[in-house]
């Protein structure tokens, strides 16, 4: 089982968003220290009337690389890591960022805006991607997510895409 499976467990509707989610765009400068703030856009359908667009304008915020090593831990690496496996310290970062729930539409912040729009999610998709090829943005992620409920799956498929790139993960 990969992590990914794992990570889901049995839940074969969360792995379907994970799996169904699009990325369209991602930034072009990458993330290798220091504090960052990646802006994405997430077009997810709104779960009640598929017919509507829920648009999510977010700030996900990048901690600088961290290391756990064992000589921090006051311990000799075998006894924290299987030396088989694992030949180097640990290192890492935290994302974080913005989350509200189907309930809390109007919620609005420097990090977080959602707004709904009555057109299909696809042809607001289409604009939203137009426009940002259009302001030359480079910076700003674009994704489509199946299902507005489960948007913060379609969020670490992002996530992930961008980790993937950056450190070859």
């Amino acid at each position: 089982m990969n992590r990914r499976e794992n990570q889901f467990g049995h839940n074969e509707t969360l792995r379907e968003v994970y799996y169904k989610t699009e990325i369209l765009r991602k930034p072009i400068s990458g993330i290798v220290s220091g504090y960052h703030e990646l802006p994405y856009i997430l077009i997810t359908p709104r779960d009640e009337n598929p017919a509507l667009t829920i648009e999510v304008n977010g700030k996900i915020n990048v901690s600088p690389k961290f290391v756990i090593s064992p000589h921090a831990l006051q311990a000799t690496f075998g006894e924290i890591f299987d030396p088989e496996t694992f030949n180097q310290d640990l290192q890492g970062r935290v994302f974080s960022f913005a989350y509200a729930d189907n309930r809390q539409l109007s919620i609005e912040n420097e990090y977080f805006r959602m707004e709904i729009f009555e057109e299909r999610p696809e042809e607001h998709l289409d604009r939203v991607n137009d426009m940002l090829m259009s302001e030359e943005n480079t910076r700003t992620g674009l994704i489509f997510g199946p299902r507005f409920r489960y948007y913060p799956v379609s969020i670490d498929r992002y996530i992930s895409e961008i980790i993937e790139r950056e450190f070859r993960v």
